[in-house]
């Protein structure tokens, strides 16, 4: 019963003092405050509130007021009348979004943040990517043949790129895998470009429309991807400035 109290937002002192006055049928403030064991001024304020609520009503007996619960359905009532104004609000908020949208900064963008975990987490990142029919930018590790799978990558990812037509533009590690799939001049939808032989990377970046998705070699596999336009722009930039600083440098074989 306590709880269902609780759930008509009643504090503890406010029940204290509604199960007595049902039990005593009718009572002075003292006698509430002593059977509900609450001091008198505050059974005076809870009864005022009690009064707003239509739950308890007073009389006078003997020159003293007693005051009486009103049937319980009341609550009934009340939680009636709560979802009616609910409903009006809700109505009231809805005709006024449009107005609402429209004082919103068109250019404000929330950043969103996905996490992914595991092998399987790594794959929903990568075909992402590949099914983007925009050109995408890398720098990527052969690695990833070796914690992602070499025929999967060299089927899946490397077959769609070609279907969709766009381009990787990739810098890269000297790891042999990737060494070797530059050797191969299969390049009419990926251009290679290469940091120098001393850097060994352990997470891949990807840029690709406003996304940067990073996905972590060492340890945990683990991916997140992160969607907005100016931090985007920003990767973009460093990206475009260092493959234009390794145009023509550390080429394998070279």
């Amino acid at each position: 019963m306590r709880q269902i109290l609780k759930q008509l937002n009643f504090s503890e002192k406010e029940i204290d003092v509604y199960l007595a006055a049902l039990k005593l049928g009718s009572a002075s403030v003292t006698e509430l405050a002593k059977n509900a064991e609450i001091k008198r001024p505050t059974v005076y304020v809870i009864l005022e509130r009690f009064k707003e609520m239509g739950l308890i009503s007073f009389s006078r007996r003997k020159d003293k007021k007693v005051f009486f619960a009103e049937n319980p359905e009341k609550l009934l009532q009340l939680l009636e009348e709560e979802k009616e104004t609910l409903l009006a609000k809700e109505e009231k908020l809805k005709n006024s979004l449009p107005k609402l949208k429209a004082l919103r900064k068109k250019d404000t963008i929330v950043p969103t943040v996905k996490y992914y975990k595991g092998k399987e987490g790594a794959w929903n990142i990568l075909n992402n990517i590949m099914n983007s029919k925009h050109n995408s930018r890398m720098i990527t590790s052969g690695k990833a043949f070796d914690v992602l799978g070499k025929k999967r990558i060299q089927k899946d990812v490397l077959q769609k790129r070609k279907q969709i037509g766009t381009k990787s533009y990739i810098i890269s590690d000297h790891n042999p895998h990737q060494i070797d799939t530059y050797k191969k001049k299969e390049l009419l939808f990926r251009e290679f470009r290469f940091l120098p032989e001393t850097i060994d990377l352990n997470s891949l970046v990807y840029i690709y429309e406003n996304k940067i998705a990073l996905v972590f070699l060492k340890e945990h596999l683990d991916g997140i991807v992160i969607e907005n336009k100016e931090l985007s722009s920003v990767f973009k930039f460093m990206f475009d400035s260092l493959w234009k600083e390794l145009e023509g440098k550390n080429l394998p074989g070279e």
